[in-house]
């Protein structure tokens, strides 16, 4: 029972109407129909007995007068009772199944059956008879159908001769009830085939636009916002569906102005990111310029020998790929790339973000350790891999201003790849550990942050259905975690 009701729990809207309703129909036909062939069998069997007490009262006057010349010896006894008997039994219209008279002990003094005659009955059915003052009607089962038995006082005044016994077969009534029976059937079946092509109807124009509905707010639900409901006439659930419509397009819209404010916001953190590594950028410029202008006067002085042009200009070329390759990784991490998802060496990343801060790092007297395992990886976009990991030091780095320890490790556990950032700075005030990643959060003097270093790490993460969390001491330094599933990639 649990069991089919777990299963009628499950069903869809549409369904739950159509077996409710059905079930219904079915219920209401059946107690109608029981109920019309319980009238229609009380109404036949009180007509069958209504008949038979006619004719029982009818045959009572000529029986009595039969037994009273009988006993006055004006006829012979039995011989006249006995044909009556007969041809009353003969008759098709009575159905009679028998028909005796008894006299005041029982005694069968005449019948249909020659061979009752002088038999005394004393069945529950004839003693009832016999102590009757009135006509009564009893039923009884017959060899193959029921049937009803009749006893009538045969008396005049105070005076009783006998009982008049007959049985009435309920042949006719019960054929008459089956075929009842049959109509009710074939009708419920009708009405039942008709029914159910109306609800059928009714529920594809009332319930089915309703599931509809669901099922494409369930759609919506799973961040599919390419999905509209189906407008069918102009009533309560046509407007219902143009509302979920034009909810589904501000939603769009909403959704498309947060993408773009999150793109210039995220592009705005990174151009911060990018300025606060312009001292290192410079140094990083600054030592191969320096090597040119020297190499540039030395050619101006001795620029005659083959041997000293080749050797300055190899070094002139030198100095010039440095600055090259410096300032193509300074636009490659400032540009605005597509989402591609790739295989990250995590180590090899973290030496390249380390790369750019490497100048602060030694500046602030921070000693670092890439400790990431060589063949550690994850699947992640690298540009937003490298977003994150230079949010989170230049973070540390900032924590350190009198120097410190800043260490990147990672490890596997239980199908995820856990990247710890480690510094041993200031830390975090514990009032503020909760809203450390809430955009424009910053506990940095005016002008040295955006407040959404963090917050875009934040929003990073989450793109890739991972997690960052944070355990910090004041005083002692700060932990980030960031925990990525082994096979995720982004959502784009």
């Amino acid at each position: 029972m649990n069991r089919l009701l777990s299963y009628f729990a499950g069903l869809g809207l549409q369904y739950k109407f159509i077996l409710l309703t059905t079930g219904a129909i079915i219920v209401i036909m059946s107690t109608i129909g029981y109920v019309a062939v319980e009238r229609e069998r009380s109404i036949l069997y009180a007509e069958v007995e209504k008949q038979g007490r006619l004719l029982g009262e009818t045959l009572a006057i000529p029986i009595v007068n039969d037994l009273i010349y009988e006993r006055l010896g004006l006829v012979e006894e039995g011989g006249l009772l006995d044909n009556y008997i007969m041809e009353i039994f003969n008759r098709q219209d009575a159905n009679l199944l028998y028909i005796a008279i008894l006299d005041d002990e029982g005694k069968v003094i005449s019948h249909n059956d020659i061979t009752e005659y002088g038999k005394i009955y004393s069945d529950p059915l004839t003693k009832e008879a016999l102590a009757a003052d009135t006509t009564l009607a009893q039923h009884f089962p017959g060899k193959d159908h029921a049937a009803l038995d009749f006893g009538v006082p045969l008396s005049i005044g105070k005076k009783r001769w006998g009982t008049l016994k007959f049985g009435v077969s309920l042949e006719k009534v019960e054929h008459e009830i089956l075929a009842t029976v049959k109509k009710i059937i074939i009708l419920t079946i009708a009405l039942l085939v008709a029914g159910f092509a109306m609800i059928l109807l009714l529920s594809r124009r009332f319930i089915s636009p309703i599931t509809q509905l669901a099922s494409t707010m369930e759609k919506a639900r799973g961040d599919d916002l390419d999905v509209r409901v189906e407008i069918k006439g102009r009533d309560e659930l046509a407007v219902l569906g143009e509302r979920f419509n034009s909810m589904i397009d501000r939603i769009r819209q909403a959704n498309e102005d947060v993408r773009k404010a999150n793109e210039k916001m995220i592009q705005s953190e990174k151009l911060a990111s990018i300025g606060i590594l312009s001292a290192g950028v410079a140094h990083e410029i600054n030592n191969p310029l320096g090597g040119l202008f020297n190499c540039v006067q030395m050619l101006g002085q001795n620029g005659d020998s083959p041997e000293f042009r080749e050797r300055y200009l190899g070094l002139v070329k030198e100095g010039l790929d440095k600055i090259e390759n410096t300032v193509s990784k300074l636009l490659w991490m400032s540009r605005k790339s597509e989402h591609a998802p790739v295989e990250v060496n995590v180590r090899n990343a973290v030496d390249g973000v380390h790369h750019f801060v490497e100048y602060k790092i030694k500046k602030n007297s921070i000693v670092f350790v890439n400790a990431v395992p060589d063949d550690l990886r994850v699947i992640v976009d690298l540009h937003d891999f490298q977003q994150m990991l230079l949010n989170l030091m230049i973070n540390a780095v900032h924590s350190m201003p009198e120097g410190g320890n800043l260490s990147i490790r990672g490890s596997r556990d239980h199908g995820t790849v856990r990247i710890d950032v480690i510094d041993t700075g200031s830390g975090i005030e514990p009032e503020n550990v909760g809203r450390i990643f809430d955009p424009f959060f910053s506990t940095k003097p005016t002008g040295e942050g955006t407040g959404l270093g963090l917050w875009v790490t934040y929003g990073i993460m989450k793109n890739y259905n991972g997690e960052i969390t944070v355990e910090s001491a004041v005083g002692k330094g700060s932990r980030f975690t960031m925990s990525f599933p082994m096979a995720m990639k982004g959502q784009g």
